[in-house]
């Protein structure tokens, strides 16, 4: 197994500065997700480790040796893109083929390593069709396998799911993440999908402007964001308007306690992050809130089922009329209808001011 290092990556495309003193390092075996925006880095950071991309300062190191240098083909990396990239005049085992065929594999030996490698991501009986006659899951799997055919140190995943439907991308990405723990082989995977990284990773890399923002398992990313910016990108946040008042955010003007508040010069405007699952809904003329927490008067607007959790979005009755969003276990939240008023709590679990 493999270790890979990052150290003070930058590049710049013209006056755009796509990575800026960017470090990673990922340890033998790890599966590393990098998540962010478009334009945020994840690429162009993934391309300079494959050697596709030359880094204006900086340090890439594999098992101690600075590849920095080397062209992409002495690095020892398999790579999977967005798209699959398959030869069409090739079956899918001459596709997985096709490396070791390069590098000198005796054919016997390619043709039984490519039978192994199309079995492990379950094609074994689809080894002579072309690619016009795969899927798009199945010609996924195919570059997958391909990839994984030349034995390589790292492999390196570059959305490689965001074009196939939400079902196979779902069953597929269980597949990589099956794979590659059996192989144990050490993964740097981009995407845009944050229900994706979060899912299949170990660690997962946040990533803004060329730089990493948290770095962590993914609990610790959703539960625990590091910066305003994970916690507003990374899952559904409600930005709640409100201005510091001592220990408090007054919001519509209910007074939440948050001890962060004493950061804040009083009377500053802030948006105070609160996730839908730390939100409390209940009867307006009911007794359920906690004695000590904020109440405040809100007015249901729609409640949408989705399965376990009912997604209720309410309207805040007191000042700017605030869209709120509250996640609850279905048998709680699923009563309450459109028309309802009802009463907010918010039960914060690691309260986030941002400044306005």
């Amino acid at each position: 197994m493999t270790h890979l290092q990052m150290s003070g990556l930058g590049k710049a495309f013209g006056g755009v500065r796509a990575l800026d003193s960017f470090d990673l390092d990922i340890a033998a075996g790890e599966f590393v997700s990098l998540l962010g925006p478009s334009g945020c880095g994840k690429t162009t950071a993934l391309r300079i480790v494959a050697g596709f991309e030359s880094a204006d300062r900086g340090r890439v190191v594999i098992d101690g040796q600075d590849v920095t240098r080397l062209t992409p083909d002495r690095r020892d990396i398999g790579m999977v893109f967005q798209a699959y990239s398959l030869f069409p005049n090739m079956s899918a085992a001459g596709n997985v083929e096709f490396g070791m065929r390069l590098r000198g594999v005796a054919p016997r030996r390619r043709r039984d390593r490519a039978g192994e490698l199309l079995d492990l991501v379950g094609l074994a009986a689809h080894g002579g069709k072309y690619p016009h006659q795969l899927s798009g899951g199945q010609q996924q799997r195919v570059a997958l396998a391909r990839a994984l055919a030349i034995e390589p140190k790292i492999l390196l995943l570059d959305e490689p799911l965001s074009a196939l439907d939400a079902k196979v991308r779902v069953n597929l990405r269980g597949e990589i993440r099956r794979i590659q723990k059996d192989l144990g082989i050490t993964t740097l995977f981009v995407t845009h999908d944050q229900e994706e990284a979060l899912a299949i990773s170990d660690r997962v890399g946040v990533m803004s402007e060329g730089r990493m923002e948290q770095l962590d398992v993914p609990a610790t990313v959703y539960r625990e964001p590091a910066t305003p910016f994970v916690a507003q990108f990374v899952g559904v946040t409600n930005a709640l308007l409100g201005s510091i008042e001592g220990s408090h955010v007054v919001v519509d003007g209910s007074r939440v306690p948050i001890q962060e508040a004493r950061s804040y010069r009083q009377g500053a405007k802030v948006r105070l992050l609160v996730r839908p699952e730390e939100v409390h809904l209940a009867e307006a003329d009911g007794n359920e809130m906690s004695a000590h927490s904020a109440k405040i008067l809100a007015t249901v607007l729609t409640n949408s089922f989705l399965g376990p959790v009912s997604r209720v979005t309410v309207r805040l009755d007191t000042g700017e009329g605030q869209l709120v969003l509250a996640d609850m276990p279905s048998p709680e939240g699923g009563g309450f209808a459109p028309g309802q008023q009802v009463l907010v709590e918010l039960r914060l679990r690691r309260p986030m001011l941002v400044e306005r």
